[in-house]
């Protein structure tokens, strides 16, 4: 029996011929530009422009304004056309590429309407006569991109390209998109001197003079060499203890105290690094703090936030208590997934506890280090900002041995408003961050192949 067709697909229709339903909805799209996609009001009187003016550029308001083209309404031109020469190719195409095609194609022309009605409402309101609204063809060009989008999914799920819990995956799959990959578009900044009358777009370019700023002061070495010699002592000591403490909340038999435990040792995660903060003040205070009142006493104290001596090993002891339990939770899973006749057999053969942890636990381990070593070292030129910051009280005499390149972005940023140089201390960290992680997974695949991540 044939199956009964949906209303989608009667609307539909997924034959694999010339898409008309789509080459219809690139040619409405640009259709839109003929249409008022904003009004203004200028000198109490109401007046539209159309979305075709933004192409070309267009004097308004009497002659006294002119706003120039507009690179997003080109942007949307060039997309709507691919949508339509999609439509026409579709015959031609595999199915599930040209979906694919689709997708990406009406995901554009959906950010970019938007973008463009907001630059659309920036620039008129930026005239003379600030009374701007948008009008029915800026809406008609987002629904008519949101209709491409659900055609694109539409096309992909009859090709079975896509499954419906594949939908499951599309909210976090947008937050990742705009959480980490729109912000990409930014990287051009460190290549400018922003200046906030003009806009960053307008702002001049400088080519690598932020760049050659950023290297010709100490700051880049201290910046540098404070974030990898400590997240290298994070990564080592990290591992350690969380190996240690795994297996040791493992060999607890009493499953009621060990649950005790594995939330016990979590609670420091879950703590904000602001409060962490203020617990280790309350510890090194000159003041009222426990070691100076309690344990040295008066007439020894040491003013702790002054004497840079002591801050490597303060940060990487409150760095491992915060993250031991996490690190502990992760290392337990593992233990618990190993064969339990592997211990049994070393049993057998006499092998004592601790035979059985080196000779058995850590061996079978060594996947889930080296997929935790990989991405700890991709993320080596990263620093936990709130610990290198909030936990010294950002106290300036100590810079040299708290100053990572996250707390110098926000320095640069925050207190030099140096916008160009931040976002180049930025580049630079990302950049050679993706550098470590290709060097680090090409040396575990000549060591051991098959635990590379890629």
């Amino acid at each position: 029996m044939n199956e009964k067709k949906s209303m989608l697909d009667k609307i539909f229709p997924s034959s694999n011929r010339i898409m008309f339903d789509v080459i219809l909805l690139g040619i409405l799209s640009l259709v839109t530009f003929l249409f008022p996609v904003a009004t203004y009001v200028y000198r109490k009187k109401l007046y539209s422009i159309k979305g075709s003016r933004f192409l070309t550029g267009v004097t308004i308001m009497k002659g006294k304004v002119e706003v120039p083209t507009n690179t997003w309404a080109i942007l949307m031109v060039v997309v709507a056309a691919l949508v339509i020469l999609t439509g026409i190719l579709f015959v031609k195409v595999k199915a599930k590429y040209a979906g694919t095609t689709l997708l990406v194609l009406s995901t554009a022309e959906f950010v970019l309407s938007i973008v463009f009605s907001k630059n659309v409402v920036s620039t008129l309101e930026a005239a003379k006569g600030k009374q701007v609204t948008l009008a029915y063809g800026s809406i008609l060009m987002v629904i008519f991109a949101l209709l491409m989008l659900i055609r694109a999914f539409h096309i992909l799920y009859k090709n079975k390209a896509v499954v419906p819990l594949d939908f499951m995956a599309l909210p976090g799959a947008l937050y990742f998109l705009i959480n980490n990959y729109f912000p990409m578009f930014g990287i051009f900044i460190a290549f400018k001197k922003v200046d906030y009358s003009v806009g960053i777009a307008k702002s001049d370019w400088v080519g690598v003079d932020n760049f050659k700023y950023l290297f010709s002061t100490q700051d880049a070495w201290i910046m540098t060499r404070n974030t990898i010699l400590y997240n290298l002592a994070f990564i080592v000591i990290g591992m350690v203890v969380g190996i240690a403490i795994g297996i040791m909340l493992y060999e607890i038999v009493n499953r009621t105290w060990q649950k005790i435990f594995q939330t016990t040792i979590l609670l420091p995660q879950l703590v904000s690094m602001i409060i962490v903060a203020y617990i280790v003040y309350g510890f090194l205070s000159n003041e009222a703090g426990f070691i100076n009142k309690a344990v040295l006493g008066a007439g020894n104290e040491i003013d702790f936030y002054a004497s840079k001596q002591y801050w490597p090993a303060l940060l990487i002891g409150v760095n491992t208590w915060k993250l031991m339990g996490y690190n502990a939770i992760i290392f337990l899973s593992s233990i618990a997934g190993i064969d339990k006749s592997l211990y049994e057999a070393a049993k057998v053969d006499g092998a004592t506890k601790m035979q059985q942890i080196f000779r058995v636990t850590l061996p079978m381990l060594k996947p889930t280090v080296i997929t935790l070593l990989i991405m700890q070292v991709g993320r080596i030129f990263y620093s936990d900002f709130g610990l290198f910051l909030q936990v010294p009280m950002s106290s300036g005499v100590l810079y040299s041995v708290t100053q990572t390149i996250d707390t110098y972005v926000y320095r640069a940023l925050m207190t030099l408003n140096q916008i160009g140089k931040a976002s180049a201390a930025s580049v630079y960290q990302s950049v050679v961050g993706f550098i470590v992680v290709l060097v680090a997974n090409g040396i575990v695949r000549k060591v051991d192949k098959e635990n590379a991540m890629f």
